[in-house]
């Protein structure tokens, strides 16, 4: 099986910029938007696998993610103890 390494950024006109990145976390065939055309938000993902597991664990992660930013403060500071992830082992 093959690590899985994705980096996605967004341009400034909302698409969504997906790109594969070797072990040095390059990318393999790189979009053709420079820098300055991307929103400064970037995601890295990266797992040891890149099977339908590893896909649901990193789908799992980035709700988490998700949920806990799109909640005001005190709500998350609340649920910081009963979160649970449903992690495949």
């Amino acid at each position: 099986m093959t690590a899985m390494r994705r980096r996605y950024t967004i341009h400034k006109d909302g698409d969504l910029l997906v790109e594969e990145l070797d072990d040095k976390g390059q990318a393999i065939d790189p979009e053709p938007v420079p820098s300055e055309e991307r929103l400064p938000i970037e995601v890295v993902l990266s797992a040891p696998a890149n099977d339908d597991d590893a896909k649901a664990a990193l789908l799992d992660l980035l709700e988490l993610a998700l949920s806990m930013e799109a909640e005001p403060p005190d709500e998350s500071e609340k649920k910081k103890s009963g979160i649970k992830l449903n992690v495949i082992s």
